[in-house]
């Protein structure tokens, strides 16, 4: 598993076990297993989609597309975009 990764997993762990300690047990619900399937699978399906989008943009970026061609792309700023995109090298990506 790589860094990024394992870095939104802790955050996540610790976002759950914060909220766990603060909940009100009496505000609880049962949640219908297939629904909570269903949003662990686009969990799943999401970071698929950032690691090839990643991929993606490195790609451009080899090629000569521009920052600002890609913010506008996806709909940010370029700084915005290479922010998220530009501090990766190629190597450094999900194969």
């Amino acid at each position: 598993m790589d860094q990024d990764r394992e870095e939104w997993l802790a955050e996540k762990l610790a976002a759950f076990e914060k909220w766990a300690e603060e909940v009100d047990t009496a505000d609880l619900k049962p949640a219908p297993l297939e629904s909570m399937g269903a949003v662990a699978a686009w969990i799943n399906q999401h970071e698929e989609i950032n690691e090839a989008l990643a991929r993606a943009v490195a790609d451009a970026r080899t090629r000569g597309v521009t920052w600002s061609q890609i913010g506008a792309l996806l709909g940010v700023s370029k700084q915005a975009a290479h922010r998220k995109y530009g501090t990766k090298s190629p190597a450094q990506l999900p194969s």
